[in-house]
């Protein structure tokens, strides 16, 4: 029944590729055989019932006390009415019988349900909350020093080198190590798979780092109390998710208490987003359907840049936020992150080459290896892999 609910849901959320690639009846096709999967395993669910022994007791009970009965009442013993009365006690343990039989089945299909639930919440991250760990206001200090990381294993240091039983390497980032001033904007260029993201995940302990450490404010990070470390470190990744509420609700969730209504159209003003906001009928309270359903794709990076704006973090990671933004918008929020950024650390993922130029630092990754950084001018001047990027462009 999962199963068969999963695939459903999966097809109605992406009905618009579905559609793009006309196949509705393959769709449909899946989603029938997991019904008649369902079906039939419901039909031996019946047969399985059918077997229920009380059930079965319960009938010879009910054909044996009423011959009881009789031969009572033809001995004089019993009158017809001690008869009826009697097989109407007998008849009253026929509810409990079928209660029993009926719940049978919920019983296991709750078991079921409970035994993937509580796998999911007995689940033991590897995180430390470290509620006791530093909670004070940041100054927005970042820097790595020799940070390697890889997934399972090798995330974890049982492997420190890194290097799996081949040979070959297994690290997804490898001795990376910078020092970012507070208030700079740091890009991270580099090819698709170079680690950039995986990168700014260590940051805020979506990920723990397998050898050396990350320092903010001089202090690692696992020192930082969870709560206050991402609380102060704003997020914007290019697989935007909103929630199916409304706008303001959208917006107004960077924020970690109620804010006013004013608070929330300054954020959206910054972001270029009060426009076409108000160019709904419902304005701010306009429900945008699940995952924003009903905007554009600018449209929804842009409610995600107001909220990381209403958030007020200390430290604004960008991961190729403004991707999918036209470049006369772009150019908009530019100068208004300008403004807003002014005192903020920003660690920026893009390929746009206006933002890689205007940054304080640059970092070039190759390989899960920081191969180049530094200023605009100096990787032009010292890095053939840098110069190409732009020759590219």
């Amino acid at each position: 029944f999962a199963e068969m609910n999963a695939g459903l849901a999966e097809t109605i959320s992406g009905i618009e590729v579905v559609k793009g690639f006309a196949q509705e009846p393959a769709e449909e096709g899946r989603f029938t055989h997991n019904a008649g999967a369902y079906r039939d395993a419901f039909v031996r669910e019946g047969e399985v019932t059918a077997r229920y022994l009380p059930l079965l007791l319960y009938g010879l009970l009910i054909g044996l006390g009423f011959g009881h009965a009789l031969y009572l009442y033809m001995q004089g013993i019993v009158s017809v009415g001690q008869v009826i009365a009697f097989m109407a006690l007998l008849g009253t343990l026929r509810s409990p019988i079928r209660f029993l039989l009926r719940n049978v089945a919920t019983f296991q299909q709750s078991f079921a349900s409970a035994r993937r639930i509580l796998e999911m919440i007995l689940t033991e991250t590897e995180l430390d909350q470290n509620e006791a760990g530093v909670a004070q206001e940041m100054v927005g200090e970042v820097v790595f020093e020799g940070v390697s990381f890889g997934y399972g294993q090798f995330a974890s240091g049982e492997f420190a080198s890194g290097t799996s039983a081949n040979g070959e390497t297994s690290l997804v980032l490898q001795g990376i190590s910078f020092r970012a001033k507070p208030g700079q904007t740091v890009a991270i260029v580099g090819q698709t798979g170079a680690g950039k993201s995986t990168l700014t995940k260590l940051l805020n302990r979506t990920f723990d780092v397998g050898n050396g450490r990350i320092l903010i404010d001089q202090i690692d990070v696992r020192d930082w109390s969870l709560d206050s470390l991402r609380g102060q470190i704003g997020t914007i990744e290019q697989d935007i998710f909103l929630f199916s509420r409304t706008i303001a609700e959208n917006i107004a969730f960077g924020a970690r208490a109620d804010v006013p209504q004013a608070e929330i159209e300054a954020a959206a003003q910054q972001a270029q987003a009060h426009e076409f906001i108000m160019s709904f009928p419902d304005g701010y309270q306009t429900r945008i359907g699940e995952r924003g359903v009903m905007l554009s794709g600018g449209q929804r990076q842009r409610l995600a840049i107001a909220r990381a704006f209403l958030s007020d973090p200390r430290i604004l990671v960008l991961d190729d936020s403004t991707s999918a933004i036209d470049s006369n918008t772009e150019d908009q929020i530019q100068r208004a992150m300008h403004n807003v950024l002014a005192g903020r650390t920003t660690l920026l993922i893009t390929h746009r080459l206006s933002q890689i130029r205007s940054a304080d630092l640059i970092l070039l990754m190759k390989n899960g290896r920081l191969i180049a950084q530094g200023t605009h001018e100096e990787l032009m001047a010292e890095s053939a892999v840098y110069r190409q990027i732009f020759v590219r462009e």
